[in-house]
C-alpha cells in the first residue's frame, strides 16, 4: 500500500510538472505555442480553460497526498471538486477547438488540417468527461478510482507534451502525427509496467483507462 500511495503521487506531480514545463510561455507571457499571439476575442475562452485544467492537475495532487498521508475523509470531500471542474474543462474545452478552427482555417498541426484537428480535440473532452465519471462513480472502488482519476488526467497531457520541443522531435518532429500522440501513449504504458511492478500484478484498470484513450484518439 505505502509503494501504492508513492506511486500515485509521482505520478500526479510528474504530469503537472510536464504541464508547466509545456505551458511555460503560456504562464508567463500569455502567448501560444512558439511565442503565437492569441487572438483577443478568443483569449478569455483559453485562459478559462487552461486555469481548469492547472486547477485540476494541482487537485489531482493534492487528492493523491492526502491518501498517501492517510488523511481520507478531506480527500473524499475536496473530491466533489472535480466534479465541479469537469463541466468548466470540458465546455471550454470545446469552445477553444470550434472558436480556434474558425480562425485558423489553413493551420496544419502535426500532420492535420485544423477541421481534421478539431476532431481529435472533441474526443479529448469527451475521453476527459467519460474517465472522470467513471473515476467518480467507482469512488468506493478505489483501484478503479485511481486508474480512472490518472487516465482522465493523462487525457488532457497532449497539450502540453506538443509544446516541448525536444519532446516532439524525439518522436518525429512536427510533422509527425506520432509526435503528436507518441509521448502520452509512451507515458502511459510506462505507468502500467511500473505500477504492475510495484504490485506485483497487471494492472488491469489503468491499462483499461490507457486503452480508452488510444483508441479513442487513434480512432479521432
Amino acid at each position: 500500500m505505502k509503494s501504492d500511495r508513492l506511486f500515485y503521487s509521482t505520478v500526479a506531480a510528474l504530469i503537472l510538472v510536464i504541464t508547466i514545463v509545456g505551458f511555460f510561455t503560456f504562464y508567463t507571457t500569455g502567448h501560444g505555442a512558439g511565442g503565437r499571439v492569441i487572438a483577443p476575442g478568443i483569449m478569455p475562452t483559453v485562459i478559462v480553460h487552461g486555469m481548469g485544467i492547472t486547477f485540476w492537475y494541482i487537485l489531482s495532487l493534492v487528492q493523491s497526498l492526502l491518501i498517501a498521508g492517510r488523511n481520507r475523509k478531506l480527500h473524499m470531500a475536496l473530491g466533489w471538486s472535480a466534479a465541479g471542474l469537469l463541466p468548466l474543462v470540458a465546455v471550454s474545452g470545446i469552445l477553444v477547438a470550434v472558436r480556434s478552427a474558425r480562425g485558423s482555417p489553413n493551420f496544419n498541426f502535426f500532420g492535420m488540417g485544423y477541421h481534421d484537428f478539431l476532431l481529435v480535440m472533441f474526443a479529448e473532452m469527451v475521453v476527459f468527461t467519460g474517465l472522470v465519471t467513471a473515476g467518480i462513480l467507482t469512488r468506493k472502488r478505489p483501484e478503479i478510482h485511481r486508474a480512472m482519476m490518472v487516465s482522465a488526467s493523462l487525457s488532457l497531457l497532449l497539450g502540453a507534451t506538443t509544446r516541448i520541443p525536444w519532446l516532439v522531435s524525439l518522436f518525429g518532429g512536427d510533422e509527425s502525427r506520432t509526435a503528436f500522440f507518441g509521448p502520452v501513449f509512451v507515458l502511459g504504458a510506462i505507468l502500467i509496467a511500473v505500477h504492475s511492478f510495484l504490485t506485483r500484478k497487471f494492472d488491469r484498470w489503468l491499462a483499461t483507462g490507457d486503452a480508452v484513450l488510444v483508441v479513442a484518439y487513434l480512432g479521432a
